[in-house]
Formats: structure tokens, sequence, C-alpha cells
């Protein structure tokens, strides 16, 4: 079932990783919060910019799978 469009959900994950990456710096988090912080970033990015989605360079994962992992 599709509740969202590949476009919306494209612009959430962008949206995601900027909230992970922001987080330590907007909400103090330190020491180990902020390293799994900067990792889920690292993760998200990486799993969204192989996503095949509009707005992704490179297209290897099929977006069912990366829905599966979300």
């Amino acid at each position: 079932m599709k509740i969202i469009s590949s476009e919306v959900h494209v612009a959430l994950d962008y949206l995601t990783v900027a909230i992970f990456a922001l987080a330590p710096t907007l909400i103090g988090l330190s020491g180990t919060s902020a390293i799994i912080s900067y990792v889920l970033a690292i993760v998200h990015l990486s799993m969204t910019l192989v996503t095949d989605m509009p707005f992704t360079p490179i297209k290897i994962v099929p977006i069912g799978l990366h829905a599966l992992v979300d």
C-alpha cells in the first residue's frame, strides 16, 4: 500500500538526515548520543542516495527494500 509518493518520501528522507545531523548542536547531545546521531545521519543519507527514487544520483536499491529498512 502506497501512502505517500516517492517524491514526498525522498524529501522526508533528506529532512530526516538533516535532523539527525543537526540534533547534537540543536538540542545539546554529546558523547555517545551525538555519535549515534551522526552515524544515523550518514547511514540514512547513504541509503537514500542509492535508492531508486526521484532526486537520488544512484539507483541501486529498490524503493520496496528502502521502505522495509525504514
